[in-house]
């Protein structure tokens, strides 16, 4: 009983402009449909690299420059490596003795 007097209640009616919606133009949807994307695409592509070009680094293609990194370990071998703390020290490894 309740729904039926809810029903009643609530306007049913198609609302204004919904039974004849107006024309839309060829050059409104192209630029909804087309516009929209590739405005949205613009965007990111900006958020993505603005940040990398303030701070100067490279945005090309391609391997980065390896004298920045550290990839390897030391350069000249065992020589930068922190030695023992004392003569007794023992220390583990690949090629440790225990």
């Amino acid at each position: 009983m309740g729904v039926i007097t809810l029903a009643a209640l609530l306007p049913l009616d198609v609302p204004i402009g919904w039974s004849e919606p107006p024309d839309v133009n060829m050059v409104e949807a192209l630029l909804l449909l087309a516009g929209v994307p590739l405005l949205l695409f613009l965007t990111i592509t900006i958020a993505v690299y603005v940040p990398s070009l303030v701070r100067g680094e490279p945005i090309t293609p391609g391997t980065p420059v390896v004298e920045n990194q550290w990839l390897g370990g030391p350069r000249t071998g065992t020589a930068q490596l922190a030695a023992p703390a004392s003569e007794g020290t023992e220390t583990g490894g690949a090629s440790g003795r225990w």
